[in-house]
């Protein structure tokens, strides 16, 4: 007999939605409000536990909940007390790491968690064989736009393009190890002799939200180097939110680009020198710019929100 879904689940408890209970890192505001928010849309009654700040709520106290799913993040702090809610509820297991390495091992510490999760998802897709040995209900599913918080922004003030307006800009990390790799691609932008801003680097501070929403606008090219390019299929969550915000996106390649990212959407590029003539070309080519970035932003508006995802992963758990 086959195990009951989790819509069976609630139903049997005479509710048309689901309880879920969400543990996801909530303070940086970014993808555990995100996934609330979704599930909210979607009709979900959402209980949450901040998943780097939140001590371990009873099981008593869970009970309380009586949750239908528990959509957690990869969050090792919490990783044994979750375990343990197997023993106390009935409810499904669904674990989401946004994170991406380039071998499982990395993850070794959560292999007990994702083990006994009922449903595993991943934001890349060349390591789902190898994680099906540890949980062969391990599925794709990537990261999207936070639809209630990027979009294009409410108005722009001439302080606002003082402060933003340029040719290019890159919002990001460039010290840590793994991102080392995009010092030459700056470098490069660097000796163009044209307006490129950094943010988030260089002493400049991150922006979020609507600040962030204004640089993008307020670029003409907005900058991508997503991590671990030999990974095909993932790329940062930044990319959403420039697209998002009505921004012109330049990607560094990755071999499935196009399969999360409609092609004439956006644009990509190989190398430091690659990535130089790809500017010249677009920042001379205005109309294709504002095109390509006008229909990108429709189509991530209306086809790969965290609503679009959250309910992609709950039709994956219908059917698994």
């Amino acid at each position: 007999m086959s195990k009951p879904s989790i819509r069976f689940m609630a139903i049997q408890r005479g509710l048309n939605k689901m309880r879920v209970l969400l543990i996801f890192p909530m303070q940086d505001l970014q993808t555990g409000p995100a996934i609330k928010y979704a599930f909210e849309q979607l009709g979900h009654k959402v209980f949450t536990v901040d998943a780097k700040v939140d001590d371990c709520p009873s099981y008593s106290d869970l009970l309380q909940v009586m949750p239908d799913l528990i959509f957690c993040s990869r969050t090792e702090r919490l990783a044994s007390w979750i375990v343990g809610i197997k023993k106390y509820s009935g409810a499904k297991i669904a674990l989401w790491n946004v994170d991406v390495r380039q071998n499982i091992d990395s993850w070794k510490h959560l292999f007990p968690l994702i083990k006994l999760c009922d449903y595993h998802f991943v934001v890349d897709s060349k390591l789902i064989l190898e994680w099906k040995e540890i949980n062969p209900n391990t599925f794709w599913l990537p990261q999207g736009l936070q639809n209630e918080l990027y979009k294009k922004p409410m108005s722009i003030t001439d302080e606002d393009r003082e402060k933003y307006a340029c040719d290019v800009s890159w919002a990001g990390d460039i010290d840590s190890p793994i991102h080392k790799f995009r010092i030459p691609f700056i470098e490069a932008v660097d000796k163009m002799g044209i307006n490129f801003k950094t943010w988030g680097c260089r002493g400049n501070p991150k922006v979020y939200g609507e600040e962030f929403n204004k640089m993008v606008s307020l670029s003409k090219i907005n900058l991508g180097m997503s991590a671990f390019p030999e990974n095909g299929d993932c790329v940062s969550v930044r990319d959403f939110k420039i697209l998002g915000a009505a921004g012109f996106l330049l990607e560094l390649y990755r071999k499935k680009l196009f399969e999360l990212f409609p092609i004439m959407f956006t644009d990509c590029y190989g190398n430091p020198d690659d990535l130089v003539g790809r500017i010249r070309y677009y920042l001379a080519e205005t109309e294709l710019r504002k095109t390509m970035a006008k229909r990108a932003n429709s189509w991530v508006h209306n086809s790969a929100t965290y609503v679009h995802r959250i309910r992609r992963a709950l039709e994956i758990m219908e059917m698994s």
